[in-house]
């Protein structure tokens, strides 16, 4: 007899008696299936996991595959020709760092619709005839959709009319000789030598005040077309005295040369100043003779001699060292830019390059990467973006180029709006230079063009003697002041009221009025505050000093979109207070442009502390340069002539960049939040049992109240701001996911009361997985965009 719960008398394997037989309903397929389902129902939910996860794998090798076994997208080809050899490589080099530079930033943001551009280097050996022999090379390469190059006028007046033959569009960055963009195929990111002749021959007259001049010339296409453009201009206000050719076929000039320069110059009765239109080396040997055998004259060169390399070797010269200031002194040069006058886009740029080069980028440079700008521009409002080009494609970036002919039309570059005039140049102004302990920085007072958009009354701005008429043109004389701050503490950043706390020193360096130091702050926050005299003044060769010790509050505008990632600005602006920008300018003193910026983080009063005074932050970053500000409108002035567009004032910033300290900072206020979180996701884990489901729903509804409370405290120290800031996009998230355990929680009640076991199962392995998952995916959407 087999009592209950007693198995002795059941089959050791299924627990049925000895003897047993199945019966008919047992036996039969519905009963085997039944069976059957109810094993499968037991096991389903880890069969559903490993299902959703290989559809997720399949899904993802779906979507990636295609882009795994795409090729990668073919480049776009530009060659890039300049003097890695021979007298021009330091140029090539500077050419050639600018367009990589630039070219490197491009492919680094999707390059040309995708396609990233790669340069084919060439080197024409600052050689004419190797550059015309690599400009037939280039001519019969298919790949090649446009060229930037050749470093020396020379050069580039040989290879022109090869790559016009071809139909190639051809961008030179620094040769300047007139004939090299004849041809409807040529252009250039400078100006023309006559177009510089004519701002030296203005400058020479009007601020030296000489009545004549020596040209000395070398015979090439740069040296002619310099000379030519020169002495057309100076003679309808002086007279050229004379006029020398300088220069055998490797360009040095001969004793017998430099005899008639010295005479030349020797005999001028006025003692009028040597215009050198020659290229380094010649100038330097011309120079250094002329001043060793006594001429005391000014001398002025042109493009080719304002760059750091020239002025350094004037002041290591032997004759420097013997008689200072005898090279270095009264000496000049043309350049289309200086760094000392860069505004704060070309500023930023600059340093960029010095962060990765170690120094300053020369004019040249800065020029090469306006050639390469307007080389991605044009190729990408061709929409030539494929290896292979065919003349049409060509025909189409020329075209682009062309179509560069206005402001509105042109891009904004290093030097501000960067278009081509009727020569296919670059319109840009003429900036004189002078040495200045080695380096060239902007001379004291400029010749400036009037801006197309000022109505000017010519005759009103000529009797006062604040401009210059000259070859049909009206040039403003421009004060150059050189200006530095040196900020020795930073403090009382208020976020709410957008102001912080300054102590600083500042200086001016000028030639002339005194008006260059009527000055104010126009985002100056204290009404209390008051200039008071100079702490320290000095007077010497015509040159004035004045340094000032300020310390009140400014304000400055706020961005609070990547909150707390957040970076702010902290700028302090000077402005002359009467002085309109065609007067008064303000650069950057060039020991500070020269000076790595984690030295300007240094106190002026102790440089073993920096400026750094705020609790919370970090400053990172500290960058000067000049800014202009104005109005279209007369705003009452009766100084101003009917008709005038209004009045332009120039600016100096010094633009500090504080970064927020985000690890005490997310500590502090996303701990509570973390909690929160992990007590949600501990919830999903509680048994199946409906005593816990208001539990859980109340834990979750109080996470939910908890995070509203939370944002509205972190987010209490920042003013009204009418859109939603980084974090605030976190506490949201965490909001929605919450809400949808709640769901969750809910739904899993539901199914519990119908007592669907193996739903509800299936019901919380999805959500253990989902929560985790939304928690990476935000994280990874807060890295992808604030870094």
């Amino acid at each position: 007899m087999v009592t209950p719960g007693d198995n002795s008398g059941r089959d050791a394997d299924d627990g049925r008696s000895p003897g047993w037989k199945p019966s008919h309903a047992d036996a039969s397929p519905a009963g085997a299936t039944a069976s059957r389902l109810r094993h499968r129902w037991r096991t389903r939910p880890a069969r559903l996991t490993a299902a959703v996860v290989l559809v997720l794998l399949c899904a993802a090798a779906a979507v990636s595959l295609p882009f795994l076994l795409r090729p990668a997208p073919e480049p776009v080809y530009v060659a890039l020709v300049t003097s890695h050899t021979g007298s021009g490589a330091v140029r090539g080099q500077e050419i050639s760092s600018g367009v990589r530079f630039h070219l490197d930033r491009i492919n680094r943001t999707g390059g040309i619709r995708g396609h990233p551009v790669r340069l084919l280097p060439y080197d024409d050996r600052a050689d004419p005839a190797t550059a015309r022999r690599t400009a037939e090379r280039i001519g019969r390469d298919d790949r090649v959709a446009l060229v930037i190059g050749n470093t020396s006028s020379p050069t580039a007046s040989q290879a022109a009319p090869v790559y016009a033959a071809a139909r190639i569009p051809f961008i030179t960055p620094t040769a300047t000789a007139d004939g090299i963009t004849a041809n409807p195929w040529s252009f250039r990111t400078t100006y023309t030598n006559t177009y510089q002749g004519e701002f030296i021959a203005a400058y020479t007259h009007h601020v030296l005040g000489a009545r004549s001049a020596t040209v000395l010339h070398v015979n090439s296409a740069y040296g002619a077309s310099l000379a030519d453009g020169f002495r057309r201009a100076f003679t309808t206000k002086g007279r050229v005295h004379r006029v020398v050719a300088l220069g055998d076929r490797s360009g040095n000039p001969r004793p017998d040369q430099l005899r008639h320069a010295l005479e030349a110059a020797r005999t001028d009765p006025d003692q009028g100043p040597v215009v050198l239109a020659l290229p380094e080396d010649p100038a330097l040997t011309t120079l250094t003779y002329l001043r060793r055998h006594g001429v005391r004259a000014t001398v002025i060169g042109g493009d080719d001699l304002s760059n750091a390399q020239f002025s350094s070797r004037l002041a290591a010269s032997h004759q420097e060292r013997t008689a200072p200031g005898s090279m270095t002194g009264r000496f000049y040069a043309a350049s289309p830019q200086l760094a000392d006058s860069l505004t704060g886009a070309g500023l930023a740029w600059a340093a960029a390059f010095r962060d990765r080069y170690g120094a300053m980028p020369s004019w040249k440079a800065m020029s090469g990467q306006t050639a390469a700008d307007v080389a991605v521009h044009a190729l990408r409002r061709a929409k030539v973006h494929h290896a292979d080009v065919t003349e049409r494609d060509r025909a189409a970036v020329r075209d682009a180029l062309a179509a560069m002919n206005t402001p509105d039309k042109g891009i904004p570059g290093v030097y501000g709006r960067v278009f081509f005039d009727r020569t296919r140049s670059l319109h840009l102004p003429v900036t004189m230079g002078t040495v200045q302990a080695g380096d060239i920085v902007s001379a004291p007072v400029q010749l400036t063009e009037y801006s197309p958009e000022e109505d000017v009354d010519v005759d009103r701005e000529l009797n006062a003697g604040r401009a210059v008429s000259f070859q049909g043109k009206v040039l403003a004389r421009q004060q150059i002041v050189y200006t530095g701050i040196n900020v020795n503490r930073i403090s009382t950043f208020d976020t709410r009221e957008g102001t912080f706390k300054a102590d600083f020193f500042l200086w001016f360096r000028y030639s002339g009025s005194d008006e260059a130091t009527n000055v104010e702050f126009p985002n100056l926050a204290d009404d209390k505050f008051k200039w008071t005299a100079p702490i320290r003044k000095s007077s010497a060769n015509g040159v004035k000093y004045r340094l000032h010790q300020v310390v009140t509050t400014f304000s400055t505008p706020l961005d609070f979109h990547r909150f707390p990632f957040d970076r702010h600005h902290l700028a302090i602006t000077l402005q002359n207070r009467t002085q309109p920008s065609s007067r008064v300018v303000y650069v950057v003193d060039r020991a500070l442009v020269k000076q790595d910026r984690r030295e300007l983080l240094h106190s002026g009063k102790d440089v073993r502390q920096t400026i750094d005074g705020l609790p919370n932050w970090t400053v990172r970053d500290l960058r000067l340069y000049k800014a202009a500000v104005g109005s279209t409108a007369r705003l009452g002035d009766p100084d101003l002539a009917q008709g005038e567009n209004g009045v332009h004032y120039a600016q100096y910033v010094a633009d500090v960049t504080v970064a927020r300290d985000v690890a005490p900072f997310l500590v502090k206020n996303l701990l509570p939040l973390l909690l929160s979180a992990a007590v949600t996701y501990a919830t999903l884990f509680f048994p199946r049992d409906p005593r816990y489901t208001s539990t859980r729903v109340s834990l979750e509804v109080t996470a939910m109240l908890s995070a509203a409370v939370l944002l509205t405290n972190v987010t209490s120290s920042l003013p009204d701001v009418g859109y939603t800031v980084a974090l605030e996009w976190a506490y949201y998230a965490f909001m929605f996911l919450v809400g949808t355990c709640v769901f969750i929680s809910l739904a899993g009640a539901w199914i519990d009361e119908h007592d669907n076991v193996p739903a509800w199962n299936r019901l919380q392995v999805v959500s253990r997985v989902y929560y985790p998952v939304f928690c990476v995916a935000v994280l990874l959407v807060y890295l992808v965009h604030l870094g």
